[in-house]
């Protein structure tokens, strides 16, 4: 997918990014810088061009004529932040179908917000995290995963509803940021009250030109199914240098 270039500032003064000294988990010093410094990235969302729109509009209107059936199996294959795949009970006319994927391929990012994200070294393979963005005063505020801790001698990410473990992730160019690789922390929990799922994702990009951050946090009522919680967001950190795209993003 082709992304808006983007220029970045940093929120205070300028944030220096060195190379660590120490070997930190590669699960998250890949993405991130580990000893005590931040880089400045931005937090993104897509946004769709109006032929697209008109396109998704259509493609509903044809979604819900289908059988429960088919409705669920085409819900089972995509994702809302994925392009749909070919579906001939969707698309009678494969044509339509290219038109709509052609239109897809035009979405750009958003920039919502300046932000600076880093992990510092607390001792015994344990990291919190660094992180800060603008607010009205013209001070910085810590983001909400500021709240989080990152454990490398379990892989795991600390939060205060419990403990994230991880796995491999990966997307191809069917994916809204496109394709690329990295680690996902997931966790799930639920009781009497509530359902609560907790994500926290790292990933570059397979042309190395980028790194991403995701953060996610939903939670619903287990008697009506109502969404009590919900908030999360995207964090795209240019790696503008070559050292940078050899090793880790705004490190030399």
């Amino acid at each position: 997918m082709k992304l808006t270039h983007f220029l970045f500032a940093t929120l205070t003064a300028p944030i220096a990014i060195f190379s660590s000294a120490f070997a930190a988990p590669e699960a998250i010093s890949a993405y991130l810088p580990c000893n005590g410094t931040a880089i400045p990235g931005s937090v993104v969302r897509p946004v769709r061009t109006q032929e697209f729109a008109a396109l998704h509009q259509a493609a509903i209107q044809r979604f819900v004529k289908l059988s429960k059936e088919k409705q669920n199996a085409i819900n089972e294959k995509g994702a809302a932040d994925r392009l749909m795949s070919y579906d001939a009970d969707l698309w009678p006319d494969k044509a339509e179908y290219e038109k709509y994927a052609a239109a897809w391929k035009k979405t750009q990012l958003a920039r919502l917000a300046d932000v600076f994200v880093g992990m510092k070294d607390d001792g015994n393979n344990t990291y919190s995290v660094i992180s800060g963005t603008k607010v009205a005063n013209g001070g910085t505020m810590p983001l909400t995963i500021g709240s989080l801790r990152y454990d490398g001698n379990k892989n795991v990410w600390i939060s205060n509803n419990g403990e994230l473990t991880g796995k491999e992730f990966s997307a191809d160019e069917s994916y809204d940021y496109g394709a690329q690789t990295g680690n996902e922390w997931v966790m799930e929990k639920k009781d009497s009250l509530s359902s609560l799922k907790e994500m926290l994702r790292l990933t570059k990009t397979t042309d190395g030109k980028a790194v991403y951050l995701y953060y996610s946090l939903t939670e619903r009522s287990a008697i009506s199914g109502r969404v009590i919680a919900n908030h999360g967001y995207t964090i795209l950190f240019p790696i503008t240098t070559a050292s940078a795209r050899a090793t880790r993003p705004g490190q030399k």
